[in-house]
């Protein structure tokens, strides 16, 4: 699975006016994306999975403290609201059609849920150690973050995780004093990726790390920190961001894979590079963000613009691509007319082709398992398929 990165605070204003800052580039001789709206107004992506469907959610009020979440699948849009409560924010969705979310009660707690047969279940937390949810595999385990501790604050953040019978794993931290873990992302082997080390104000100097039965690997760097790892696919790679000694806040975009850590941003050092890469599919494509492309894809030979990629005649500008899966659609969070949107881009023309010279990681381990026998599995796919066809869906305008 690839989680949706939320930039960190510290360098989300330097985000935003970089790449938005981008004019379009130019088009390409035919476009190779179709671009459907998957939201409503102001609505962000959250996941997609790799039957096309979307997950994410859209502002409640003026104040944009409140929030609903929504699924869409091909052109039919279920609202799920706040679910009950204040604010519900959907994280992420499964192949099995799973939808994984956080959301807060009317009495202000905090319960991770999980959407499925047109139910909402809420998680069990352990006392005392109140969770957020960010990932969930096709298996159904699950990524969560929470603070340890009889005194918790940032220095004790950890991540945890937790089988389907609700079994909590504490992942652990990179060496060091006081060192924090913040998970970003789970695949379908239970390796999970994200950032560890010491939390020191006002840019703690994390580390990407790589999480593979037990043992937390750190990915390396390019001379510099923090570095973040967003996105994983099942043969093990990485993508994310690491920062580089040149410029103000300079980052590019990485892929690691089999020991390596890749640039692929590929500009000069000489040039202000600010980009990260989102999600990795199994092809080893990726998908990010950058000041000089806006949205981008990466195939194996050099990150494109999303914008030269899609007819520029409809107005779109693809400013944050959040997931790609592995049939090669891309879920973004884009910008038409000055209004916001939750969008998929479909390729016109699949290309299939895995991205050269990457190989698998060597130590992945098995695919993560469900519990539930075969019967078992094919009893829970005709009963989400019978409740898809009770939701209730809205059209959605194009």
């Amino acid at each position: 699975m690839q989680r949706r990165h939320f930039v960190s605070l510290s360098l989300l204003p330097l985000a935003l006016a970089a790449i938005q800052a981008v004019s379009a580039a130019p088009a390409a001789s035919y476009p190779e994306y179709r671009v459907t709206i998957v939201g409503p107004a102001n609505s962000r992506v959250s996941d997609m999975n790799n039957a096309g469907v979307v997950v994410g959610t859209y502002p409640i009020g003026t104040d944009g403290t409140r929030t609903g979440s929504f699924v869409t699948r091909g052109n039919r849009f279920v609202d799920l609201g706040t679910l009950g409560g204040r604010l519900s924010q959907v994280i992420a969705i499964n192949d099995k059609g799973q939808v994984l979310g956080n959301r807060v009660t009317t009495g202000g707690q905090q319960r991770g849920f999980i959407y499925y047969h047109g139910k909402t279940r809420d998680l069990s937390d352990p006392p005392g150690l109140p969770l957020t949810y960010v990932d969930i595999n096709n298996a159904g385990y699950t990524l969560a973050l929470g603070f340890v501790g009889t005194d918790p604050g940032p220095s004790s953040l950890r991540s945890f995780l937790r089988d389907p019978s609700g079994h909590l794993r504490n992942i652990g931290t990179l060496p060091g004093e006081d060192a924090v873990t913040q998970a970003e992302a789970l695949n379908n082997r239970n390796q999970i990726v994200g950032e560890s080390g010491p939390f020191l104000a006002p840019d703690p100097p994390l580390r990407a790390f790589l999480w593979t039965r037990g043992v937390m690997r750190d990915l390396g760097d390019f001379g510099f920190t923090p570095n973040y790892a967003l996105g994983i696919n099942d043969r093990g790679q990485v993508t994310g961001y690491a920062s580089v000694p040149t410029g103000f806040h300079n980052q590019v975009a990485f892929i690691y894979s089999n020991g390596r850590l890749i640039d692929i941003d590929r500009r000069p050092p000489t040039a202000d590079r600010f980009s990260l890469g989102e999600s990795i599919n199994n092809l080893g494509h990726v998908v990010g963000s950058s000041n000089h492309l806006s949205g981008f894809v990466y195939r194996g030979r050099k990150m494109e613009s999303l914008n030269a990629l899609i007819d520029p005649r409809l107005g779109w500008n693809i400013l944050f691509p959040r997931t790609i899966n592995d049939k090669g659609q891309i879920a973004a969070d884009a910008v038409r007319g000055g209004i916001g949107y939750a969008v998929r881009l479909d390729p016109i023309r699949p290309y299939l082709e895995a991205a050269p010279v990457l190989e698998s990681d060597a130590e992945l381990g098995p695919m993560a398992q469900s519990g539930l026998t075969a019967a078992q599995e094919a009893a829970e796919a005709k009963a989400e398929v019978e409740a898809q066809a009770k939701e209730v869906v809205r059209p959605l305008g194009q």
